[in-house]
């Protein structure tokens, strides 16, 4: 089977009704290119949320996972204890004079 798709300016395409179905993607989903001799091969970019462990770095070292209710409770009101230390409300300025 052949299918066609034309290419816009801004270097898009659509992908037809058969590539769609043929690949099983749908929308957001996402689609590697391989290039091969002039040719490019086309097929999803599959994975499952296995994939990501070790992608990111934790902000706190692993010995402190996992954290309890009360801990993160704790954290909460020490962080809101130190935002309302910092607090200082506005000045009301007064009208500056005017010289005659």
């Amino acid at each position: 089977m052949i299918a066609s798709s034309k290419l816009t300016k801004k270097n898009q395409t659509t992908l037809p009704r058969a590539v769609i179905d043929a690949l099983g993607v749908r929308p957001s989903d996402r689609i590697v290119y391989e290039i091969r001799e002039g040719s490019v091969v086309l097929y999803p970019k599959t994975g499952n949320l296995a994939d990501l462990k070790g992608k990111f770095k934790p902000r706190v070292p692993l010995k402190e996972y996992p954290v309890s209710v009360e801990r993160m409770h704790e954290a909460v009101q020490d962080t809101a204890a130190e935002t309302a230390a910092a607090y200082r409300p506005k000045r009301k300025r007064s009208p500056k004079s005017r010289k005659p």
